[in-house]
C-alpha cells in the first residue's frame, strides 16, 4: 500500500476519541421545546414526543434523573415503531438501566431498529454478534451489520470493522490492510483509538509500508487526546531508541501523561524507570509533562 502524501498529512492532522457504547438517548438535544410540549405532543400518541420524554428522564433534563420512568417512554416510542426508541430501549437493557439486564432482549430491539436502516441499531447488532451477546458469535453476521453501519458513516462501525481485521475471529482471517484501511476511515470520522492503531500498524509493517516516522506521528497525535496506550507507546520508542534519540527522560514523561490518564501498567513502569533516573531527571521529566500539558489547554483555549 502507497502511503501518498496526502495520506501523511491526514494522519498529521486526524483525531481519536474514546470508544463508547453510542446511545443517542445521553445525546442529542430537546433544546427550545418545553416539557410541558412535549407531553402535551406525546399524549396525543406521537412517538417523537414520547421518544424524548424518555431522553429528558434519562438524563434528568427538566425532570428528575430516572431511568426506569426513561425505559417505560422508550417502550412505548418502540411499540410504535420508532427506530431510535427501539435501540435506545435495547442499549438499556444491555446495560440493565431501568429494566432487568437481557442480552437476548437487547439484540431483538436492535435488530428491529436496524431492519429499518438505523445505523446506530446495525452498529449495537453487529457489536452485539461480534461479542456472542444475547445471540450467538457469528462473525460474519457481524460484518455485515457492521459494514452497513459503515456505509451510514456511523464511525464506532467503522472503528469496530478494524479491530475485528486486526485481531481476526472465527471465519475471519487477520488481515493488515483491511484493518488498516477501516483504522484510516475512522481516524477520518473521529472514531476511538484509531490513530493509536494506525501508529502499530506503520511500527510493525502491518498492511501499511514499515514507517516509523508515521507511526511516532500517529501516536503523537492520539497521545494529545490524552490516548494512555499512545503515550506508553511514545514511551516504550523513547527507551528504545526507536524512531527517536533515546531518551529516558522523555520517555518517563510519556509515562507519567499515561499514569494520570488512568493505564495502571503506566504507573506500575513508572516505578522501574524512575531507577534509571536521577532526582533531577524526574523532576524535568514531570516538567515536560506540565509544559505538554500547559501547551494543549492553551491551544484548546485559542480553538
Amino acid at each position: 500500500m502507497k502511503v501518498t502524501t496526502r495520506t501523511f498529512w491526514f494522519l498529521a492532522g486526524a483525531v481519536a476519541t474514546s470508544l463508547t457504547l453510542a446511545l443517542p438517548v445521553l445525546a442529542g438535544a430537546t433544546e427550545g421545546i418545553s416539557l410541558e410540549s412535549t407531553q402535551r405532543t406525546a399524549a396525543k400518541g406521537n412517538a417523537q414526543a414520547i421518544y424524548d420524554l424518555g431522553k429528558r428522564y434519562a438524563r434528568g433534563d427538566g425532570v428528575p434523573q430516572d431511568y426506569g420512568q426513561a425505559a417505560e417512554y422508550l417502550r412505548q416510542a418502540a411499540d410504535r415503531g420508532y427506530p431510535s426508541a427501539e435501540n435506545d430501549l435495547g442499549a438499556f437493557y444491555a446495560k440493565g438501566w431501568g429494566v432487568k439486564q437481557d442480552y437476548a432482549e437487547a439484540a431483538k430491539l436492535y435488530r428491529k431498529a436496524a431492519e429499518k436502516g438505523d445505523a446506530l441499531a446495525q452498529y449495537s447488532l453487529g457489536r452485539a454478534y461480534w461479542l456472542g451477546r444475547g445471540v450467538a458469535t457469528n462473525m460474519q453476521e457481524s460484518l455485515k451489520w457492521l459494514k452497513k453501519a459503515a456505509k451510514q458513516d456511523q464511525p464506532d462501525a467503522v472503528q469496530t470493522l478494524g479491530q475485528i481485521y486486526l485481531n481476526g475471529g472465527p471465519g475471519v482471517k487477520a488481515d493488515g490492510r483491511q484493518a488498516f484501511h477501516w483504522f484510516l476511515k475512522a481516524a477520518d470520522r473521529g472514531g476511538t483509538g484509531a490513530l493509536c492503531s494506525l501508529g502499530s500498524l506503520f511500527e510493525e509493517g502491518n498492511g501499511a509500508p514499515r514507517n516509523l516516522d508515521l507511526a511516532i506521528n500517529c501516536y503523537r497525535r492520539a497521545a494529545e487526546k490524552g490516548d494512555a496506550q499512545a503515550q506508553m507507546s511514545l514511551s516504550r520508542l523513547c527507551i528504545q531508541g526507536l524512531g527517536v534519540e533515546a531518551d529516558v527522560v522523555e520517555a518517563y514523561k510519556w509515562l507519567y501523561l499515561a499514569s494520570q490518564n488512568g493505564d495502571g501498567n503506566a504507573t506500575r513502569t513508572l516505578i522501574a524507570v524512575r531507577e534509571r533516573l536521577t532526582p533531577a531527571g524526574v523532576l524535568e521529566a514531570c516538567r515536560r509533562a506540565e509544559d505538554f500539558q500547559r501547551a494543549l489547554e492553551n491551544n484548546a483555549a485559542k480553538r
